[in-house]
This record gives C-alpha cells, structure tokens and sequence, in this order.
C-alpha cells in the first residue's frame, strides 16, 4: 500500500510517502506493481466492486498478495485480479490528478463500489 514513512535524519525528520510491499513489508524501488480485485457490471446498472489497492515487488511478493486477493475476493463471487506496473500508475494518477473526469467528453466513467477486504473477512 501506499504508506508515510516516518524517517530521521538530513536535511530533516520527515514522513515521506513511499510504496510498502504488502507481502513483505519492505519499500518497493523499481520494479513493482499496484493489484487490486474487481468484478464488472452486470450490464444493467454497469455497477461494479473492487477491493483496496495493493503493493507488490514483481515475483514471488506479486504471487503472495494475488493468491491473497483470491482469498479474500474469490473468483466464484465474480471477482477477477488486475494489476498494473507502479510506473504506469503513476503516470495515470499524475494525469487524473490534473484532469477531471468530468471534463473529458470522449470517456465513459461507470459507478463503481469500494469494497473492504474487512468485509470478505480479509486483513487490511
């Protein structure tokens, strides 16, 4: 997940942002990926679920957190796992946090519902 670190140290004490490994626990520099569950509307209300957001390092980490989210959101209640490279996140927050959704007339933006994995009987 995306966490603040609390840090010490020149030029000063600081919380500093940073992508914690959900499977590890450890920062992840590089190489790494965000991963989360989703289901997809069922073509009515075009309504769909999708779970928190979660950090891995690519590798044996990623396999931890998706057969986590397998657990805690299993594909027999119509979930399916995503992932994305944290670059390309970025890339897109970086661009969302500068344009509104609402301005862009080409898009179709589609309600969607923020499940906890509290409510799957998962651990946050």
């Amino acid at each position: 997940m995306i966490e603040y670190v609390a840090r010490s140290g020149p030029p000063e004490a600081m919380n500093c942002p940073a992508f914690i490994c959900d499977a590890c626990r450890q920062q992840v520099v590089g190489a790494g990926i965000v991963t989360w569950a989703t289901t997809v509307g069922d073509g009515r209300s075009r309504t769909h679920s999708q779970s928190p957001l979660y950090v891995a390092h690519k590798g044996d980490c990623g396999r931890k957190v998706e057969a986590m989210l397998h657990a805690c959101y299993p594909s027999s209640g119509g979930w399916m796992d995503l992932w994305d490279d944290i670059g390309d996140f970025l890339k897109q927050l970086t661009h969302n946090s500068a344009n509104a959704f609402a301005d862009d007339a080409e898009g179709e933006y589609h309600q969607h519902h923020l499940e906890g994995a509290h409510t799957h009987g998962g651990k946050q």
